[in-house]
This record gives C-alpha cells, sequence and structure tokens, in this order.
C-alpha cells in the first residue's frame, strides 16, 4: 500500500511506517500522521465499485456527492413506542388542561422533561423513517449535511485541512446505529453519522478518504 504525507504530499516510506503504533513519519518535512487517517487510493477506490444498499454516490460538474439514508426497520418499533410515549405522557399531563380550560403550574413544569423525550423519540424515529446523511465536496470545499429532506443541519469542511478521516466510539447509541461516529480531523473535529448502519458509514467514509488521497497527489 502507498500512503501519502497530508502536509507534504510525498510518499511515506514503509521504514518509516509502525503499524503497531498506529504513525507514519515523514522524512520530507517532519510530519507524523495515524496510519489509520491515511488511505491506499487504490483499495478506496474499490470502495465505489460495492455501493451498499441505502447508500449513494454521484459526480458533479465540480466534485461529488456521497450519502447514505437512516432508514432503519428500528422504525417499526420506534414509531409506535413515540406515538404511545407521547400521547401517555404529554396527554395525561397537558391534555387534561386543556379540556378542563385549567392551567396547572406544578404539573406543566413537571412535565417539560417528557416534552423533551417526546421531541427526542419523535426526532429519532423520523430519522430511522425517512433521514440522510449526505456530503457533498467541490473543488476541496466540503458540507455534511444530517436531517430530514432540507431539514436538518450542515456543516462546512475544507479537505485540505483535514489530517486524518476516521471512525470514533461513541457513548450513546441511535437505534440502527453502530455506536460509531466519522470523525474528520483537522483544525476542529468534525463528528456525524452515528445513526447510520455500519455498511453505510463505512462507504462514506472511505469515499471521503478517497477524494483525500486525491487532492494530496495533486
Amino acid at each position: 500500500m502507498k500512503f501519502y504525507c497530508p502536509t507534504c504530499r510525498q510518499q511515506f516510506l514503509p521504514e518509516n511506517i509502525n503499524v503497531q503504533t498506529d504513525l507514519a513519519l515523514c522524512k520530507a518535512c517532519g510530519n507524523v500522521a495515524r496510519l489509520s487517517g491515511l488511505v491506499d487510493a487504490d483499495v478506496a477506490s474499490e470502495i465505489l465499485q460495492n455501493v451498499p444498499k441505502g447508500a449513494w454516490y454521484s459526480d458533479t460538474m465540480s466534485g461529488c456527492v456521497v450519502g447514505a439514508t437512516t432508514r432503519h426497520p428500528m422504525a417499526f418499533f420506534l414509531v409506535p413506542f413515540m406515538c404511545v410515549w407521547s400521547g401517555f405522557s404529554l396527554g395525561g399531563i397537558y391534555g387534561k388542561q386543556i379540556s378542563k380550560g385549567q392551567f396547572n403550574l406544578t404539573n406543566s413544569l413537571f412535565g417539560i422533561p417528557f416534552v423533551l423525550g417526546t421531541l427526542f423519540f419523535g426526532g429519532t424515529a423520523l430519522m430511522a423513517v425517512c433521514g440522510k446523511v449526505e456530503v457533498r465536496v467541490d473543488d476541496g470545499e466540503g458540507v455534511v449535511f444530517v436531517g430530514i429532506g432540507r431539514l436538518g443541519w450542515n456543516r462546512r469542511f475544507r479537505l485540505d485541512e483535514i489530517n486524518s478521516i476516521e471512525d470514533k466510539v461513541t457513548s450513546f447509541r441511535y437505534p440502527g446505529g453502530q455506536g460509531e461516529a466519522i470523525v474528520l480531523r483537522g483544525k476542529s473535529s468534525l463528528s456525524f453519522g452515528t445513526n447510520l448502519t455500519e455498511p453505510r458509514r463505512y462507504f462514506i467514509r472511505n469515499v471521503l478518504k478517497l477524494l483525500k488521497a486525491q487532492r494530496v497527489k495533486h
């Protein structure tokens, strides 16, 4: 495999790669990089020939779009659970007040955690039904989108400022996810994709590694 320095774009020599410590030293500029954050372009390009179900890749005039749906069979459990949760909790706390036309401050404050829980479970259920994670890269400028349709959050990054692209174990597991996220490390870190299944997350991560490797070579 051939690995390239993200700083000076020179190839790492085999004798300067330590697999056990996951580090590679560039003799040209002295930069030390994590081996797990680098990629062999020949290996990574094979990923485009095996797009997993629920993922996609397309070229644009100046870059590409890679993404995957967050749809998951867990939605068959999450949607009914959300309806039952919100129906009993919010209906019991606020429904009675509305039907009687009486406001109770104590009960209303007590119901705030249930409102937050409903929003959380509702958002998670919707992502499991029709959510997506999509990354657009145009001439080195990237945008990560996580959401439903056009509703969601966007985060920008520059490929030239990314030193490594890797997985990170997270403390919270989304239903349908594997408890890991894609992490872009550079001047700042950007994490996303926790609610993706492993094959879809693996696909997006390796496409981004391929794009990074191609820019390094050029």
